[in-house]
């Protein structure tokens, strides 16, 4: 049942069918008080259809919810999951699995979150977009350039560094690298990353100077 529930989830929500989306959401919140799934995407769609303070109200429930439950599934990737065989942990599991309607759902959750000023809250969401969707490079740079904001350097890296393998000319993978690694103090790679920058953006330069002339 989590399952077809999941799928009509992802279904609504790329049809912008709010209306049936907060439907499914809540039945799986009766099913299984205090989901952390449900409830992130009850505030999504409450935030999507104008309504803050209410968006707000279960975003903070889900930080309570953490805090009583620090282990908390929806806080983990998926790869840390326990097979516990709890509801919540099935949920979770379907929610992150390679589904780009609900990978869409989930960088939106954390959009929402960053948005609303809970940039640390927006992390595990972008880290779920990027579970259900492995070559998601908006939500590897989400991850890089939200975990900087929040001053947690490891992650960071780890959104900038899968961007620039997925692709090895994005600037803005070596721009976020760049300022790392000189928080870390470590001057000579940042000057590296920050010269390839430069590359970088000096080529961009000069391709839409070449389009320019030809019109």
């Amino acid at each position: 049942m989590i399952s077809t529930l999941i799928d009509l989830l992802g279904n609504f929500y790329a049809r912008n069918d709010f209306a049936n989306f907060e439907a499914i959401a809540r039945s799986l919140l009766n099913a299984i008080p205090n989901d952390q799934v449900s409830l992130q995407f009850l505030g999504l769609v409450y935030y999507r259809t104008g309504r803050i303070n209410d968006a707000m109200q279960v975003f903070d429930r889900v930080v309570r919810r953490r805090h009583e439950q620090p282990e908390s599934h929806a806080e983990q990737a998926v790869s840390e999951v326990a097979p516990d065989g709890s509801a919540a942990a099935v949920c979770y599991q379907e929610a992150t699995r390679d589904r780009p309607e609900l990978a869409q759902a989930w960088y939106d959750v954390g959009t929402t979150l960053v948005e609303l000023g809970k940039a640390e809250q927006a992390l595990p969401a972008f880290r779920s977009a990027l579970s259900a969707r492995p070559e998601s490079t908006q939500a590897m740079l989400a991850i890089g350039q939200t975990a900087l904001r929040a001053g947690d350097l490891a992650s960071a890296e780890e959104g900038f560094t899968r961007l620039r393998a997925a692709q090895p000319n994005n600037s803005e993978a070596y721009q976020g690298l760049g300022q790392i690694y000189r928080k870390r103090r470590d001057f000579a790679t940042a000057r590296a990353c920050f010269a390839r920058l430069r590359l970088l953006r000096q080529g961009i330069d000069s391709l839409r100077r070449r389009r320019t002339a030809k019109k």
